[in-house]
Formats: structure tokens, C-alpha cells, sequence
């Protein structure tokens, strides 16, 4: 099993808080899943969940994301994320640059406001 990063375990944080009143079940599954994959794209990151505990899953289907914002001092401009939600299933995040930048390697200073 692959561990979260400091970015994803922020990240996820912040997004099941913002979504929590609509989304309940997020925060029941965070502790739960790990890393399946990264996948660097050049534009951005994406991340893939699995599960270590079963959980019955549901028909939600959704993209969620934060109000807060993400930076990194090599970028010009601040990073987008979502979350995808597939069956009641925490399944990606996908963080992508917005503009020009390049983005293909991980991420480890950061700041999320």
C-alpha cells in the first residue's frame, strides 16, 4: 500500500470539510484509502484511490472540490483540484496547473489558503 503525501492528505482535507454537510460519508472513508497510482501528466497530477476496508457503496456521482487555493513558489499561477467521487467512492484527484506551467514531478513545498 502507498501512502498519501503531505499535499494529498491536505488536499482531501479541505475538500471533505467544504463538502462535508453534502457529502457525509467522505470523511468515514478517508482514513481508509491509499495510494493505487500517480499518474504525471506535465499539466498535472493525477491520483489514484483504493480502498483497505470495505464499505457498501453508493450511486453518488460527483466532482467536488475546496474553496481554498493551491500555490507553489515554481508556478506562475495557482494549481486547480477536484476530487471524483464514482459509486459512493473516493477515486481521483486531480491536481492540474492553470495556464502555461509544467507540472511532472511531485509536489512537496505548497501552500494551501
Amino acid at each position: 500500500m502507498n501512502s498519501l503525501n503531505n499535499l494529498e492528505i491536505e488536499l482531501l482535507k479541505a475538500i471533505i470539510k467544504d463538502n462535508e454537510s453534502n457529502y457525509p460519508f467522505l470523511k468515514i472513508h478517508f482514513p481508509h484509502i491509499y495510494i493505487k497510482s500517480r499518474e504525471y501528466t506535465g499539466v498535472g497530477i493525477y491520483v489514484y484511490f483504493e480502498y483497505s476496508k470495505y464499505f457498501e457503496f453508493n450511486d453518488v456521482n460527483v466532482l467536488v472540490t475546496s474553496t481554498k487555493c493551491l500555490t507553489i513558489d515554481l508556478l506562475e499561477n495557482e494549481l486547480s483540484f477536484v476530487l471524483n467521487i464514482t459509486n459512493g467512492r473516493i477515486d481521483l484527484l486531480e491536481i492540474v496547473t492553470n495556464g502555461d506551467d509544467i507540472l511532472n514531478t511531485e509536489i512537496i513545498n505548497f501552500k494551501l489558503f
